[in-house]
């Protein structure tokens, strides 16, 4: 069989991973082909500058990395160069334009938006401060469109590898092979750094895939995977690096905000980072806006309320940012006298404060579930991977996620064993998701070695 992997970010182990699969199907006996960058993208994941030495080093680490498996130079395939016009664009002045902005079908306007919102770190970018930017990946998003349509026409593929899919570069990618009915395969990081994931006409964002797979996988799993999905929580509370940053890492033990008061309703907000899950539409909420609009609304209905009191959290991966999302929730700071805001950088303790209130609510965040397995009632204002999990809130309007939190329920021990019995099937997806590497040894978040080199 034939297949076409689309080589366009040089991060390890994003890269690694391409040349794991490559190196897999060689060895299996199929034809592999490879698409780069020659510098004809104008705008990247992780080059949206368009930087020319970020791309030095971009071309130089792939070419080196596709000899390493020794593929033929007719099997490279690159960028035809030329610049394409981009329609309508003038008509662009807001968001929602961008949004609704396609091209031959293809929704290449959302695919710039989340380009651009992993750049600035900001959901509600000012696309006039960004009108070159939006250009750009526009111009890119159809250059990869046309030269995609003919590569795919020209060596018919049997299948298409790529890295995450939500990005500009990627979006007509995934369009154009569900148009010509060939399989596409994305990859990401899977549960720990020596597993990659590796889904099948699907991208790593699929809210249904997860959850079909949270059950498959149990279902799979030996004996150890009480004991497997129990580390999961455990490494978290206690700051052992999984797959990803260490966030919890100068949190103080047992340290809670200087003004909790045990004689009132204690809630907790978690909170996420928005710019992380806003162009994805499995993650639309159902009842709120966003996280700031959910915390905003709550917060407003229980201003009059003596007896309750919010503290929200602030996500650590927050830190430093100065976006829409941080700006409004310093505004509630002088708004609510009911909310105590704890800065992403405070040294509170997030699962002590989680373990003394009343209920938690979170609109994604995995403390959502990890609620469950320390025994702290958990609401969910959102989508997430584990909302499927038994023993969450799900309220379905403001509404009765208000009467909820006025009258938090008293979990008993039976409640809080059977939470955190369904909290370990989570537990245990969190960590084995994903194909264990066999030809790249990682040796870090960002470091390893592929064969050797």
């Amino acid at each position: 069989m034939r297949y076409i992997i689309y080589t366009f970010c040089y991060e390890t182990p994003h890269f690694e991973t391409d040349l794991e699969i490559a190196k897999s199907l060689i060895n299996e006996g199929h034809e592999v082909f490879f698409l780069t960058c020659n510098e004809e993208l104008k705008s990247c994941f992780l080059n949206p500058e368009h930087s020319k030495l970020i791309c030095r080093v971009c071309k130089s680490k792939i070419k080196n990395g596709i000899e390493y498996i020794q593929t033929d130079k007719q099997q490279i395939l690159t960028f035809k160069k030329g610049g394409f016009p981009v329609p309508g664009f003038d008509d662009i002045n807001t968001i929602q334009d961008l949004t609704k902005f396609s091209y031959k079908g293809c929704d290449i306007g959302l695919g710039v938006i989340s380009s651009l919102v992993s750049a600035t770190r900001d959901h509600l970018f000012n696309i006039n401060h960004y009108k070159d930017k939006v250009f750009s990946g526009l111009e890119t998003s159809i250059l990869v469109y046309e030269n995609f349509k003919s590569i795919i026409e020209s060596y018919k593929p049997d299948g298409v590898i790529l890295f995450n899919g939500r990005f500009l570069e990627t979006k007509p990618v995934i369009h154009l092979c569900k148009e010509y009915g060939v399989k596409f395969f994305t990859h990401e990081r899977g549960g720990q750094v020596n597993r990659f994931m590796f889904r099948e006409n699907s991208t790593p964002h699929s809210l249904d895939f997860a959850r079909k797979e949270i059950d498959s996988l149990w279902g799979y799993g030996g004996e150890e995977k009480c004991k497997i999905g129990e580390r999961f929580f455990e490494e978290r509370r206690n700051k052992v690096q999984q797959n990803w940053f260490i966030y919890t890492d100068n949190q103080v033990d047992n340290k809670l905000p200087l003004n909790f008061n045990k004689s009132k309703i204690n809630i907790a907000i978690f909170n996420s980072s928005i710019d992380e899950y806003v162009t994805i539409p499995d993650f639309t909420n159902k009842i709120y806006k966003d996280d700031n609009d959910g915390i905003r609304r709550l917060c407003e209905s229980f201003k009059d309320n003596q007896e309750v009191h919010f503290y929200l959290r602030n996500h650590p991966n927050l830190r430093n940012l100065d976006t829409s999302q941080t700006r409004e929730i310093n505004s509630f700071k002088n708004i609510f006298k009911n909310l105590t805001v704890i800065d992403s950088k405070d040294d509170i303790d997030s699962y002590y404060l989680m373990e003394k209130v009343d209920m938690i609510v979170t609109f994604g965040s995995t403390m959502g579930v990890e609620a469950l397995y320390w025994g702290t009632s958990s609401m969910l204002l959102g989508e997430a991977y584990y909302s499927n999990i038994g023993g969450l809130i799900k309220p379905a309007t403001h509404e009765e996620a208000c009467i909820l939190i006025s009258k938090p329920k008293k979990l008993n021990s039976s409640e809080k064993a059977l939470n955190r019995k369904n909290s370990i099937k989570f537990g245990y997806w969190s960590l084995m998701y994903g194909e264990p590497f066999r030809y790249f040894k990682p040796s870090g978040l960002f470091k390893g070695n592929f064969t050797g080199k």
